[in-house]
């Protein structure tokens, strides 16, 4: 979605990402990356005896690699500007396959740029929510 430059956003648009499949690599790596390595996402034997029943990826990690699903084309991206309302709806466990779906929401001129804000729903195949949030990123302007 962030592959054009601000004037070509219109409130409404959305994109919706291709999916992923969450693989055990990715809840280690996450774990030895940010050393959260909280057994509910590292110790399948204790992961087992909770609520879940199983390893689940860290919110952290759900929102960056949903992060990464969605295309970032330089220079029209000037910056992540912020990102408000993180919400971890449900657990995303090994095996599930997620997805994005953006909906831009505001658009606004800023001095140096222009100010794109998306609702962002990190989504399993069939559509349920796993994750939102509100996405705002800083876009260049046409010259």
């Amino acid at each position: 979605m962030f592959d054009r430059n601000f004037e070509s956003f219109n409130v409404g648009d959305t994109y919706i990402s291709s999916s992923r499949t969450i693989r055990p690599e990715d809840i280690d790596i996450f774990a030895e990356w940010s050393g959260d390595h909280y057994p509910l996402h590292t110790d399948e034997t204790y992961a087992k005896s909770t609520r879940y029943g199983e390893r689940i990826l860290h919110g952290l990690g759900t929102l960056s690699i949903s992060f990464g699903l969605i295309p970032l084309k330089a220079p029209e991206v000037i910056a992540l500007y912020g990102l408000d309302h993180v919400r971890f709806l449900r657990p995303v466990t090994i095996g599930m396959a997620i997805h994005v779906r953006l909906v831009c929401t505001n658009l606004r001129h800023h001095e140096q740029g222009g100010i794109v804000q998306v609702h962002m729903t990190t989504e399993d195949h069939d559509g349920n929510p796993l994750m939102s949030a509100e996405i705002t990123m800083l876009m260049r302007r046409q010259s």
